[in-house]
């Protein structure tokens, strides 16, 4: 970023401009910054073109238009003004370099960053195609390298442009080398010029290259028209595609989701369509997402609020195992008895047999729900005209998303949490926590426990009260009939998170800025046992009834605890993601931060059974009836072989945020595709 210069504006709208991030045919752009102090890219338009109406009239329709895309991998637009003397527009700031100083700086890619690259910005040019936009000027400036994925800006003005006196004047709406010929010929541009485009965007991070060399422009659009790409150097693997999508004539370049088909494993294939079911849960301010304990504690808002994403596309199921995701068997099982076998066959992907998409405000209280053995649970909270919001619970049929019943606490007050073990249902409200038969819906007993997020085990309940004046109290409850069995008052600790077993409670401070620390208390006593210092950025710790499994990230080591004392078992070679760990009786499978990879780890010792590989996974859940399932990048979701780590299946929807099981084999799966938007899904392989 360079400092302003001279004649440079100090604010444009609400933002204050504190240096310039660069320049383009269009005008300029700027680091600002609002009153909140969030950062955005605003790039203000040439005054040629601010004084052209038709410009301003077409910049109207095209920002209207560009607020609609997906955000996940693109920048974002947050405002914009079309009528002011010099229009301008703001998108979200990526830090991150650009694709040209990557390949500038450290050579081109290999074929595994191709491939990501290549789904990424064809995640991104689906999100700006559904839109009704084209972005005419894909380029490798214009696309930056984030910490989880590439991100395509400068979309939503090229067209609005490409008609303006500057195109009649000689100057270019797009990138000698990366225009297509349709677009240099001045014919009608349709999608397939992006795709054009993007073959020769990855043609270039293959060979560090345009595919139509250096020069004179003049020169460098002839080769376009006219001469083969050079692809030399380009992966084997990807060759056909990339000459595919550069081929001259439009009609024979593959869509944006034939090269998802291409280089997203495992290979797409459209899902059974299906309607959205009539379940007459009202579309007001809700959430909807699953939840099975105890083997994870139920999120809070805060955590919620930070998987919230943009707008969904459209879903679809893989069947194939995929190339860049591997599974590898590393050590056997000895110990314990036998598993119930399962069949490791692969299978077809899930049916959709319903969804259900839902509404909440963001000033509305966050929930979670639950799958039963027979039911899935929907909490919802309404927020009335004056601010007050009403929460109710209710019952929906697994295999058709119907409801079934309906349950609201005295005076509706609003639902935070909720869960389900041993055939009671579990709900945190806003001053109370409520237990309730499974089947009837019927109250078993409740108390004055205003929880914010909770765990249940065999013998107890624990939840954490956070009054969000920084000051924090653990309360564990007794579960037959919710008598407090103690209390303690932490105001640094981990809020957001608590695991509880029949013998302990387990948490961490809740500063990720010095080195943590997680506690272990007595579930019966409230007794502290012991502290535990986890590494640098902490992951959530994990209580059984003989251990706590907990690493820090940055390569501070997973641990395994011996749960009455805190004397370390044995350490893993590797950190731990933020994601909690999931056990069964004789595995954990965790998370690792650096490598991207799921390992399956005997509980004795540490040693590894398997391990499967991919790209940035967010969670893993289970293991349900032989099978844990495993929420990544992409938006996929993973069904894994428990036992072998074998793909099984995997699943493509927006964000994949939750996943749990019902007894007949549904799975739920809980997407949030939007920070106001949560789409359930009920699916059966």
């Amino acid at each position: 970023m360079k400092s302003l210069a001279p004649g440079d504006p100090t604010h444009i709208g609400p933002y204050k401009l504190v240096g310039r991030l660069g320049a383009g045919g269009m005008g300029r752009v700027y680091l600002g910054r609002d009153v909140n102090g969030r950062q955005a890219a605003i790039k203000v338009v040439r005054a040629e073109l601010a004084d052209e109406r038709d410009f301003r009239r077409r910049f109207a329709r095209e920002v209207k238009a560009a607020r609609a895309v997906d955000g996940r991998y693109t920048a974002a637009v947050l405002d914009a003004d079309p009528d002011a003397e010099t229009p301008w527009l703001a998108t979200a700031y990526i830090p991150g370099s650009s694709l040209a100083d990557r390949v500038a700086d450290h050579g081109r890619m290999d074929e595994g960053e191709l491939r990501r690259l290549a789904a990424g910005l064809a995640y991104a040019l689906s999100a700006i195609h559904t839109a009704g936009l084209i972005h005419r000027d894909l380029k490798p400036s214009n696309i930056l390298l984030a910490g989880d994925g590439p991100r395509v800006i400068d979309f939503g003005i090229a067209r609005a442009a490409e008609a303006s006196a500057l195109t009649r004047t000689g100057v270019t709406i797009g990138s000698p080398g990366y225009m297509s010929p349709e677009q240099i010929n001045g014919q009608p541009v349709e999608t397939a010029s992006d795709v054009f485009s993007l073959g020769a965007v990855l043609a270039y991070a293959a060979t560090g290259r345009s595919p139509f060399g250096a020069g004179a422009t003049p020169a460098l659009l002839y080769r376009v028209v006219h001469n083969p790409p050079d692809l030399t150097g380009v992966p084997a693997a990807l060759l056909p595609l990339l000459s595919a999508c550069l081929d001259k004539r439009p009609a024979a370049r593959p869509t944006v989701q034939q090269i998802l088909d291409t280089v997203v494993p495992p290979v797409m294939v459209a899902p059974t369509l299906v309607q959205q079911p009539d379940t007459h849960v009202e579309q007001s301010d809700t959430h909807v997402a699953t939840r099975t304990l105890p083997t994870r504690p139920v999120l809070s808002r805060r955590r919620v609020l930070a998987a919230g994403g943009a707008a969904a596309i459209a879903v679809t199921a893989a069947v194939t195992a995929p190339a860049l995701l591997t599974s590898s068997r590393t050590k056997p099982r000895t110990n314990g008895p036998s598993p119930a076998p399962v069949d490791t066959r692969p299978v077809n992907p899930p049916q959709t047999l319903w969804q259900l998409t839902v509404t909440t405000g963001i000033n509305a209280v966050e929930t979670l729900s639950a799958a039963t053995r027979d039911t899935v649970l929907v909490a919802e909270n309404a927020e009335a005209d004056g601010g007050e919001v009403s929460g109710t619970l209710s019952g929906l049929d697994p295999k058709t998303g119907t409801r079934r019943w309906k349950w609201a606490a005295p005076g509706m007050p609003a639902i935070r949490a909720v869960a389900q073990d041993h055939n009671t249902l579990y709900v945190a409200a806003e001053s109370r926590f409520y237990t309730l038969e499974e089947a009837g819906r019927k109250q078993r007993w409740s108390v004055k426990a205003p929880f914010s997020v909770f765990a249940v085990a065999d013998t107890a309940v624990a939840g954490w009260t956070d009054d969000f004046s920084g000051s924090s109290t653990l309360i564990c409850l007794d579960r037959v009939d919710g008598h407090q069995r103690w209390t303690y008052s932490a105001g640094a600790a981990d809020t957001d998170w608590i695991s509880v077993s029949d013998t302990t409670v387990a948490f961490a401070d809740g500063s990720q800025m010095t080195a943590p620390n997680v506690y272990a208390m007595d579930t019966v006593t409230g007794k502290q046992r012991w502290q535990f210092n986890a590494g640098r950025d902490f992951g959530h710790p994990l209580a059984t009834s003989d251990t706590v499994y907990v690493g820090g990230q940055e390569s501070s080591p997973f641990c395994a605890l011996d749960a009455k004392t805190g004397q370390v078992r044995w350490k893993a070679a590797f950190g731990q993601t933020d994601a909690a760990p999931v056990v069964d009786r004789s595995t954990v499978y965790v998370i690792d931060d650096r490598a991207n990879t799921l390992h399956a780890l005997n509980v004795t010792d540490g040693s590894q059974r398997w391990k499967f590989d991919g790209t940035a996974f967010k969670g893993v859940w289970g293991p349900f009836n032989g099978i844990v399932y495993l929420t990544g990048y992409y938006d996929m979701t993973y069904a894994l072989h428990a036992e072998t780590g074998r793909l099984l299946w995997s699943y493509h929807a927006i964000k994949p945020l939750q996943v749990a099981t019902t007894s007949d084999g549904t799975l739920i799966l809980t997407c949030s595709p939007a920070v106001d938007k949560n789409t359930l899904y009920g699916l059966r392989a």
